[in-house]
């Protein structure tokens, strides 16, 4: 990783990564959290490529740890503080509980997640992954059965 246009990609990816972690975790807009969450996995699998044998250069990871403390994410509202806002859930265009649809859509988000997960991993960057993302994994494999 030689070039800013590589630390930009990085920084895009933990954005796409967190953001579609977000949506996952707060029940919502599912099928934009699949988008973000494969886009992720798209652009880190692209720059692993690159990468190489260097992404464990102390020099590579001492650029990538500071791109992710530079990155702050935006807070998402939870579907629940919506609804007693009193918004209807379908008005805002998110998917209704139950819906096989949804749920096939949430699966994939999850799966996505993970593969960025272990993008990052594979890397030598488990370090520097997004609090979401983390927890968004957690969710979906460790407590999916269980809730």
């Amino acid at each position: 990783m030689s070039t800013q246009a590589d630390l930009s990609k990085l920084a895009i990816a933990l954005e796409y990564a967190d953001l579609g972690a977000g949506l996952y975790l707060a029940g919502g807009s599912d099928h934009a959290a699949k988008l973000l969450a494969a886009a992720a996995e798209q652009v880190l699998g692209d720059l692993a490529r690159l990468l190489g044998p260097s992404a464990h250069n102390d020099e590579v990871q001492t650029l990538l740890a500071k791109i992710a403390k530079r990155y702050k994410a935006a807070p998402l509202e939870p579907n629940n503080a919506r609804a007693k806002r009193g918004e209807g859930l379908s008005a805002l265009g998110f998917a209704q509980p139950g819906e096989k649809a949804s749920e096939e859509t949430r699966e994939a988000t999850a799966a996505y997640l993970r593969a960025a997960w272990y993008t990052l991993e594979a890397m030598g960057l488990d370090a520097i992954v997004p609090q979401r993302l983390q927890k968004a994994v957690d969710q979906s494999t460790i407590y999916a059965n269980h809730g």
